[in-house]
């Protein structure tokens, strides 16, 4: 894993040890990409502004929701990760515990919540997708604070699944259906094959048991059959009244939506566009999250994600105003890569990246990094697209 030299390098052997339909799924957007590009360009497009003989090594560490963790970034939900390596939740569950990492269980992960909890007591946050059933939702609220979780990001932008075109090219369904060019894909990469065979077909653990046949159910039926797709404000204030842990608002773009999810008793904004996995036509991420933090002002917990991949993006993140921020394929493409080996180098590399740039741009501490290490004040707070 040493020849890794950035997380790129993680995705290039990950599509290697990977069949496509598997690889798709986590790799690809929504529509033609552009959404996906997009997060990639714009974040590409914040430059910093190095300061020099500033003296002292950087310091890392970030508190959020009162606690204290030795970076300041986390670990983003994804769903079906052990679709992307047999085991891959848990490795990473592990991997959080290890470093201090806030990681995020999702409500369709395909680890439970509680054995994700166990391998990373208080460091695991629980995901929720707002179900139209009342039963369900209360229960995972319970299920997560029983499990020891006090932090909790409902997600809003996904009130239908995406267009997921890598999806339907390779026709990538759960259950499996062995079709010539499923069998032929998966031959071609014994080591998942084999270690997938003996793992068994990832599903929902979380839903089965108000719904044993959301195990094989896709993701987008699931979403069909399952998320409330009119959600409302007044469900978020619901919410509110049933979970007593810290409450962030998970996929905001807009500055209006983030000042009513503060309305409706949010305890915190999680910018994001999903990865680019929803629409195609949103904004980056990382330009709402300038315009979010200019509606909410300097006190208002605001995190990101939506193409982080390197120390430098988390960099660029900050100044454009995030107290923290999360990634979630890289750490994926860590694991399929390379198991836990691959999982640690991807931690190994944002961690190893972040104190270079601080060192770079001669910024003492995390908590000290703010728009004062923009290049251009003025052109970075702007939220417009270039035409091409």
């Amino acid at each position: 894993m040493k020849t890794m030299s950035c997380i790129a390098d993680l995705a290039r052997r990950a599509r290697r040890r990977l069949p496509a339909f598997a690889f798709g799924f986590l790799d690809g957007g929504s529509g033609e990409e552009g959404g996906l590009r997009r997060n990639r360009e714009r974040l590409e497009a914040v430059t910093l502004k190095p300061r020099f003989c500033t003296g002292g090594k950087p310091e890392t560490t970030a508190t959020l929701f009162g606690r204290t963790h030795a970076q300041p970034f986390g670990i983003a939900p994804v769903g079906m990760g052990n679709l992307l390596w047999p085991g891959a939740d848990l490795i990473l569950a592990r991997q959080a515990q290890a470093h201090d990492l806030p990681l995020v269980v999702s409500t369709v992960s395909s680890t439970t919540i509680e054995a994700m909890a166990e391998a990373a007591p208080g460091n695991t946050w629980f995901q929720l997708y707002y179900s139209h059933r009342p039963d369900i939702n209360r229960d995972l609220l319970r299920r997560a604070w029983e499990a020891g979780i006090r932090v909790m990001a409902v997600t809003v932008d996904v009130p239908l699944a995406g267009d997921r075109r890598r999806d339907v090219r390779n026709r990538f369904v759960l259950p499996f259906r062995p079709g010539l060019r499923f069998m032929a894909s998966v031959a071609a990469h014994p080591a998942w094959a084999l270690a997938t065979l003996r793992a068994g077909s990832p599903g929902f653990p979380n839903l089965a048991p108000y719904n044993a046949a959301v195990s094989g159910q896709t993701l987008s039926a699931f979403i069909t059959s399952q998320i409330k797709d009119t959600l409302s404000w007044d469900d978020l204030k619901e919410l509110r009244q049933m979970w007593q842990g810290a409450l962030l608002v998970k996929g905001l773009l807009a500055p209006e939506d983030a000042e009513a999810a503060l309305e409706a008793g949010a305890d915190g904004i999680w910018v994001s566009n999903h990865g680019g996995r929803q629409l195609d036509a949103a904004p980056a991420a990382v330009d709402a999250l300038a315009a979010i933090r200019a509606a909410v002002g300097p006190d208002v917990v605001v995190v990101m994600d939506s193409g982080i991949r390197s120390g430098e993006d988390i960099v660029r993140a900050r100044v454009m105003g995030a107290d923290f921020v999360f990634c979630g394929r890289g750490f994926y493409y860590g694991v399929a890569a390379g198991g836990a080996a691959g999982a640690a180098r991807a931690v190994e590399l944002l961690t190893a990246d972040l104190r270079r740039t601080l060192t770079q741009i001669g910024c003492p501490s995390w908590t000290g990094l703010d728009h004062r290490w923009r290049w251009d004040d003025q052109a970075a707070a702007s939220t417009a697209v270039p035409q091409s």
